[in-house]
Formats: C-alpha cells, structure tokens, sequence
C-alpha cells in the first residue's frame, strides 16, 4: 500500500515539475478557518459551579465499559495494519482501567469503576474505540452517555503522540506509561461535560437511575414511572420511599454494587499483571514505529528527487542541439543526471527495505506479547452460586441470580 502510494506521489511531483516548466512557475492558496478552539465569550457563558453544585456531581457514579478493540473483519488485515489480536483485546481492558484511574482522581464522581457491560446501572456511561496504537502515537475515540440517554460526547476523537523525551524523562516513575497523559486529558473534558449540569438535573439522574435498574426486574410495575416517548428518559413521577417494591429493589442495588465491586480487583489484577511486558513493548513499539517513519522519509525523499532528476535530465537531453559541441555536452549532462535520478530511486528502495524490516520488528514485538497476554479464565465463588467465564459472563449470571432473589 506504501508503494502504491509514493508512485501517486511521484507521478504528482513529475505533472507539477512539467507544468512549472511550461507556465514558469505557479503558486497555491492557504486559507483557514476556524470553528473551534478558545472563545472568550465560553466562560461567560458557562459560569463555574458553584462547591455546593459540584458536590451533587460528586454523588454520581460512571462505569467504563473495555475498550472497542477495533479489530478488521478480515483476519487477513491484522498484519496490514500491524494489529496483534490478543495485544489489542489486553490493551481494552488496560484502557478502561487507566480511564478509571484517571476519572478517580479528578475526585469529582462517588464511583468511577470499570464495567464488563453497559447494561450495569449508573449515572453515566464512558465507552471508547482504538483507532490506532503503536506505541509512538495513540488514537482514542470516545463516548459519554448520561442514564437518561442524553449523549454528553459522542465519538470525540483524542490523539496522542509519544515524544522522545518521554522514554528517559527523570521525573516519571520506572512503570510510566507513555499513554498516561492522553487518558488525563479525557478525564478532564468528561468532569467538564458533567460538571455543567444543575442540581435539578443531578437529582433526576439519581431517580432514573435507581428506577432503571428496577424495571429490569418488575418492568410491569416500575415502568409507568419513566416517560421514553422521546429519546431523553424522563421521570412521570416517582415511587415513595417507603413503598415495598422499591425498598426490595434498593436491597439488590446495594447487592449489585457489591458485585461491581468485586470485579474491580480482577481488572486491577490483570492490568498489573501484563504491565512489566506491555510497558516493554510500548517502549520497543515506539522505536520501531519511528525507524520506519525514519526508512520511509528518506525512501520517499531519494525517490522524489530521482524522479525530478530524471525528469531535469530528459528535458536537458531533449533541448541540446546534437551538431554543436556545447549541444553534445548538454545532452551528455542530461544523461548523466537522469543516471544519477536512476540511482537515488534504486538506493530508496533500501529504505524500503529498512522500513519493511522495521514493520517486521514491530510485529514480532506484537506477536510475542500475544502469548503473555491470552485472555485467562476468572474464577468467583459464592456461598450460592458459582461464577465462571469472562467478566462479561459473569455479571449475565449475576443479574440472573439477582431476579432469581
């Protein structure tokens, strides 16, 4: 696919190289416009909240769903894209955890936990997709959902780059991991959307929230208290405190939290697990994909400029007078420099060469970690039940038993 792309590129440069010839020059426009970025009128608009309105957000909670592994349909693309399976699988649930990390400390939500499904209950819903992740540069989109299914970001596009200085900066820790920052900055713009809400909204929230997990398991009965006529649920109005069905209800939330909470340490555990050889490919990753960038610079460059000798030492050739001596010597001239484009063409194909290999490298680094990172079986026993599968299986079961009480 790269070489198909540097001939369209080279074929490019020729046309415009014949064209500046023929016309004696050219020029291009720029023109930008912006519809984003800072706005001094933002502020005014949206005037902080208040300590006491924050404090009603810190009541809310949020699940982080394992990352979308975006992997092709294809099993043949895996290794176009320089996908690895199992490491992209790893990296999913390593994202929810990191996004967890970084949500708790901003110290604005009761709970941030990770969740095996979005069918767990909570006031709010983070799920993302990986768009790229090579150890250099890290892609994320990202989606924020409220339980009244009020889209607050809806695939919101965030792209890191490593910096070389990241590798050997004294000021971060032995572990660091060079994607850290990119899932701070996610945090950030996810306490902003939320902290933008009212107390009145922070309310309702709570309400549905708890009427939503009961009409899982008594729709008959709790249904009549939501309005979903629109795609925003909305309360009709509300069950009292002491009614009998919703106090049962609040006994298996309570259960159901407990639950969410247990299956925070298998995250934790499986994440520090595969930390020491994630953090030794991330590394490893970097240079690699940088080697190859570094391979297909100059492959593109030397062919770039082989193309343009060669098209100079045409058209020298093509214009000399071959009766006249100084006619003669400019065609040889000619000949000479499009030898000489010949030549820089053959030697960027090494760098070709040195870009596949580097591309080969990297996919090795991919493949070993493969082995290292197999999903393992997560075993959870109970007085009552006994749990097995993945996360995912097992919360099925758990609400199971849940309606089963």
């Amino acid at each position: 696919m790269f070489d198909k792309l540097d001939y369209k590129l080279c074929v490019i440069l020729v046309l415009a190289l014949l064209q500046s010839c023929n016309s004696g020059g050219g020029g291009y426009k720029d023109s930008a416009s912006y519809s984003v970025g800072p706005n001094a009128s933002f502020y005014a608009k949206n005037d902080i909240k208040s300590s006491q309105e924050r404090g009603n957000v810190k009541e809310l909670s949020i699940l982080i769903v394992p990352f979308d592994p975006n992997l092709p349909n294809d099993t043949e693309d895996y290794a176009k894209k320089n996908i690895w399976p199992e490491l992209r699988r790893a990296e999913a649930n390593r994202f929810a955890v990191q996004m967890r990390d970084a949500i708790t400390d901003t110290n604005v939500f009761e709970i941030a936990q990770v969740s095996p499904t979005k069918n767990a209950t909570a006031h709010f819903y983070l799920d993302g997709k990986i768009v790229e992740s090579n150890g250099a540069y890290l892609s994320l989109s990202i989606s924020l959902v409220s339980i009244d299914q009020r889209k607050l970001i809806t695939n919101k596009r965030y792209k890191h780059e490593v910096k070389d200085y990241d590798l050997n900066n004294p000021r971060n820790e032995e572990n660091y991991d060079l994607y850290e920052p990119l899932f701070q900055v996610i945090a950030e713009d996810v306490v902003e959307a939320v902290s933008k809400l009212s107390k009145q909204k922070a309310d309702s929230l709570r309400t549905i929230e708890e009427l939503r997990f009961a009409e899982t398991f008594s729709p008959e009965y709790f249904s009549k208290y939501l309005d979903n006529s629109s795609s925003i649920t909305k309360i009709k109005f509300a069950p009292s405190d002491d009614d009998k069905m919703l106090q049962r209800i609040r006994a298996l939330r309570i259960r159901d939290k407990m639950f969410i909470d247990s299956i925070q340490s298998d995250y934790d555990k499986f994440a520090m697990r595969m930390a020491p050889d994630y953090l030794n490919w991330q590394r490893g990753a970097y240079l690699e994909t940088k080697a190859a960038e570094d391979a297909r610079r100059k492959s593109l460059g030397k062919k770039l400029l082989g193309l343009a000798a060669i098209t100079g030492g045409i058209a020298l050739a093509a214009t000399a007078d071959p009766y006249s001596t100084r006619g003669s010597l400019s065609a040889l001239g000619g000949t000479v420099v499009a030898g000489a484009g010949v030549a820089s063409i053959a030697s960027s194909f090494e760098d070709s060469a040195d870009a596949k290999m580097y591309e080969s490298s990297l996919g090795e680094l991919g493949s070993s970690l493969n082995i290292e990172l197999a999903p393992r079986v997560i075993e959870m026993e109970n007085k009552n039940i006994e749990f097995k599968g993945d996360a995912s299986e097992q919360y099925i079961i758990w609400r199971k038993y849940l309606l089963d009480l």
